[in-house]
């Protein structure tokens, strides 16, 4: 880490001010910091750097589905084939966000995984701060050690351990969910927001009430669903309770058998119309066996209609920009600006 991100951070206990827990730990801004430790001014916690990045855990928060969450996602980002050139137009759809907007501002990558979406902002110019759970995050170090405008902290998106009202821009893309809350993620994240910032999130979602879902917006070059939207309806709701169904087995299997039994799954991906009775129908082999793992294993996945995620920006005091369109399975996405 750099001295740069220090003013950043804080407790995620009690939330005060850290600082380097040795005198001598003092770099210049502009020198990667490998290992040392930070301490809390406040509870006198001590947080280690490992790596170059602080590793800012809440005390006792990591309970058995926790980790679980943070091994299986460590296992699927370290094995992703890296950065694709699908990333931007993916990014700049999904976050809703204006490819403009991105220049000189401070921003957070709320549960970045392996980087991807970090690389990104970065093009774009930010200083982006992306935070993980997991040690996926590992796979940003050389792009940090070279970049003084990228920044890595290990943390709980339940307890992030940064100051209110220091973003510009935050998104997170898919991530909320897989806590232990998705509704108090959010509500602990937005407060990092300055007045005036960006806030994009997107979250898995879940078929509904058929007057939510029928207004859901459609994505372009879908509008043919609406005159079969009621057969869509029942085929998402088959769908969502026969994934479920499955989870209660796949969530409790071994890390390492899962990600096995994912194959064959992902070998059925390339075969026309079946594809669909699986969780990814990405045209590339290693992407589409993450992915079908990405659904099966992480211990929490909460699913949510429009309503849900409107009213808790609302709550938060944020204006809602713009809502997410999207395919068949209802993919939920706000773009707001903190009031």
């Amino acid at each position: 880490m750099r001295t740069s991100l220090l003013p950043l951070l804080a407790c995620p206990d009690c939330g005060g001010d850290v600082r380097f827990a040795s005198l001598d730990e003092h770099p210049r801004p502009d020198v990667w910091l490998e290992t040392g430790a930070l301490a809390c001014a406040g509870c006198k916690r001590e947080f280690p750097i490992h790596n170059g990045i602080p590793r800012l855990y809440p005390k006792d928060s990591m309970l058995a589905d926790v980790k679980k969450t943070q091994t299986s996602f460590a296992y699927e980002w370290l094995r992703y084939p890296g950065s694709m050139p699908e990333d931007k137009p993916i990014f700049l759809e999904e976050t809703q966000i204006p490819e403009n907007e991105f220049e000189g501002k401070l921003t957070l990558d709320a549960g970045c995984g392996m980087g991807r979406y970090s690389r990104v902002a970065r093009s774009l110019g930010a200083t982006v701060v992306s935070m993980d759970l997991s040690e996926a995050i590992t796979r940003l170090i050389p792009a940090a050690v070279e970049d003084s405008n990228l920044h890595l902290v290990n943390g709980d998106l339940l307890h992030p351990p940064f100051k209110p009202a220091t973003f510009d821009i935050i998104y997170s893309q898919g991530v909320l969910h897989h806590t232990s809350s998705t509704e108090d993620a959010f509500l602990h994240v937005a407060p990092l927001a300055k007045a005036g910032a960006l806030v994009s999130v997107w979250v898995y979602g879940r078929p509904g009430s058929w007057r939510s879902f029928s207004s859901n917006p459609l994505r372009t070059g879908r509008s043919w669903l609406k005159s079969i939207l009621p057969l869509v309806w029942l085929i998402v709701w088959a769908r969502m309770i026969f994934s479920d169904a499955v989870r209660l087995v796949t969530t409790r299997l071994p890390v390492p058998l899962l990600y096995a039994l994912c194959y064959p799954i992902t070998a059925l991906g390339a075969i026309p119309l079946v594809k669909y009775l699986t969780f990814s129908v990405h045209p590339h082999f290693q992407v589409r066996l993450i992915e079908n793992f990405d659904w099966l294993a992480p211990p929490y996945q909460y699913k949510h209609v429009k309503e849900e995620l409107r009213e808790w920006y609302k709550h938060a005091g944020f204006d809602i920009l713009k809502q997410l369109p999207h395919g068949v399975v209802p993919k939920v996405g706000v773009l707001g600006r903190k009031k």
